[in-house]
């Protein structure tokens, strides 16, 4: 007789890492600007830059990359759209470097560029 083997929700991982995770995914998410080398957040959450990648991927179903745009592009949007700031100061707000490569981004991540959605 075949067994379905369920997964858990949360991966094979035990309740100290899933709350690593959790908390090193708040620590990013406390300031977006911020360009911190994982192992930061990693080890400030008490775990490792391989097992952050490694969990975060599995149980949030997206890599750490991945979320941390989606948050920079959300707040961008948001700020194009509700704030008077000029498009080179919302670039430097969500994290960009360089305008160029905030506006290349935004249009990859909307298709459309961040001055025309004004």
């Amino acid at each position: 007789m075949k067994t379905n083997l369920i997964k858990p929700a949360f991966g094979n991982y035990p309740p100290s890492v899933i709350k690593s995770i959790s908390k090193a995914k708040d620590l990013m998410n406390a300031d977006i600007k911020d360009h911190l080398a994982l192992k930061i957040p990693a080890m400030r959450a008490g775990t490792n830059e391989f097992t952050l990648k490694k969990a975060f991927k599995e149980l949030f179903n997206t890599t750490v990359y991945q979320y941390l745009l989606k948050q920079r592009m959300d707040k961008a949007f948001m700020l194009i759209t509700s704030s008077n700031y000029s498009i080179k100061e919302i670039a430097a707000q969500c994290g960009f470097r360089t305008l160029s490569g905030f506006i290349t981004s935004f249009h990859k991540y909307y298709g459309i560029r961040p001055g025309d959605l004004r």
